[in-house]
Order: C-alpha cells, then sequence, then structure tokens
C-alpha cells in the first residue's frame, strides 16, 4: 500500500458536482424504485450488522472515561 507523501492534521474539504441528466418522469421513477428496492436488500442482508455496529459504538461513547486514581 503506498504511502501519502504528505500526513494532514485536518482533512482537505473536497466538494464534487455531480451533472445528473435530464429525464423524463418514467425514467425517474424507474430508477428511483431500482434505488429503493436496492436500498430495501441491501438493509435485508446487512441490517443486523449495521444495528449491531451502531449499537457497540454508541456503548464505546457512553462509558466513562477510565479512572486514573489508581496511579
Amino acid at each position: 500500500m503506498k504511502k501519502p507523501s504528505v500526513i494532514r492534521a485536518k482533512p482537505d474539504r473536497v466538494t464534487v458536482s455531480l451533472l445528473l441528466p435530464v429525464l423524463d418522469d418514467a425514467t425517474a421513477v424507474s430508477i428511483y424504485n431500482f434505488l429503493c428496492e436496492l436500498v430495501d436488500r441491501f438493509d435485508n442482508h446487512y441490517g443486523e450488522q449495521i444495528c449491531r455496529f451502531y449499537s457497540q459504538q454508541d456503548a464505546a461513547n457512553n462509558r466513562p472515561p477510565p479512572d486514573d486514581s489508581s496511579q
């Protein structure tokens, strides 16, 4: 794996422009329905893993800081 030549403390903001074509109504609806179906299938397949990930993140973020009094 190639290493970056410069390590930045803060990443640069990047703006991406996406020029969408003009679509007729039926085509726009077809693409929309396809994307909804794709998201539904992705969620059905990976939803449990996604929920588990966010649960673990919430638990980690809600832990109290370690007690440093033992030093």
